[in-house]
């Protein structure tokens, strides 16, 4: 007797599994919480480069512990500085100006941007994908720290 008793609770739960697992559950209507308005607006133009030269990929940006200037890595006006004697590293003011630049010569694939709390900028160099992921002369796979001014502190790799 106990036998079939078990067996008929196991049938029942069973059957209703079964049912209940063909119900479809819809989501409530909440509304997303990732959809305020974009308080920020593009500027074409805003930063200038040097006569002469134009963007490249630029690879990195970070703010300057003043809190309005920007530091920028950039790929010597294309997608990597393999030949290239022009500085990687710009420092742009709030109104777009350049006013530090440095770092020419030293990168082939400038890749990542931090600045620190002294201000001190530190670079990574890469290899450029598909360039047989090897360094040239002690460039690529390395991180620079420069003093905010450009002078060379430590370099990595």
């Amino acid at each position: 007797m106990f036998y079939t008793g078990r067996v008929r609770f196991t049938l029942v739960v069973a059957i209703f599994f079964a049912v209940s697992a063909g119900r479809a559950y819809t989501q409530n209507n909440s509304q997303p919480v990732n959809d305020p308005p974009n308080p920020y607006q593009t500027i074409e133009g805003w930063a200038k480069m040097p006569e002469g030269r134009t963007w490249g990929a630029t690879s990195a940006v970070e703010i300057d512990p003043d809190g309005k200037s920007i530091w920028v890595a950039e790929r010597c006006g294309a997608n990597t500085c393999a030949g290239s004697n022009l500085p990687v590293v710009l420092k742009f003011d709030e109104t777009g100006k350049l006013v530090k630049s440095f770092g020419a010569g030293m990168f082939i694939f400038p890749h990542g941007i931090h600045v620190d709390k002294d201000g001190n900028v530190w670079v990574t160099d890469g290899v450029p994908p598909g360039a047989a992921n090897q360094p040239i002369a002690g460039k690529g796979h390395i991180v620079v720290k420069f003093s905010p001014e450009g002078k060379v502190l430590l370099t990595v790799g």
